[in-house]
């Protein structure tokens, strides 16, 4: 394969430790990959150079653990598994978390930041907890509230 080329697949049960251990790596200190998530990853060939994930909530999927190499950041790497990441969304309400400072950057697949009220009691939770640790999260979603809700 081409050092070069990028690829971006979902991982395969197969490659689930890989993908964790890339987490410790990178130094997430977010949770483990849990069975039902669905985990996207960025490939330079055979190198694993980024990953971000989707986990089945109650109602809902949550974006979480967004990682890129630091020597693979700023050069598009993000926002294509981003672009790769839309369609396993599809038209499920999808909520997350990010930094404050990545507002933008999530709102490329049209996230919208949402208020505390607004989440769901797990997430209100996670966000107060990470904020008691001065993380500078905010909480953004997008088909949220469900319509009919």
């Amino acid at each position: 394969m081409n050092q070069n080329l990028m690829s971006f697949r979902l991982a395969t049960p197969a490659q689930r430790q890989e993908a964790q251990a890339f987490y410790d790596l990178c130094g997430y200190a977010g949770t483990e990959i849990a069975p039902h998530d669905r985990v996207l990853l960025a490939r330079r060939g055979d190198q694993l150079v980024g990953i971000v994930r989707l986990c089945p909530e109650a109602g809902f999927c949550c974006l979480r653990g967004m990682q890129v190499l630091p020597d693979y950041r700023r050069l598009g790497i993000g926002s294509q598994l981003l672009g790769h990441l839309l369609p396993l969304i599809g038209d499920e309400p999808c909520l997350s978390l990010p930094f404050r400072h990545l507002e933008r950057f999530y709102g490329q697949i049209g996230l919208q930041r949402l208020a505390l009220a607004d989440l769901p009691g797990v997430l209100q939770q996670r966000m107060q907890a990470y904020q008691t640790l001065g993380i500078d999260v905010i909480a953004m979603g997008r088909g949220w509230p469900p319509v009919g809700a």
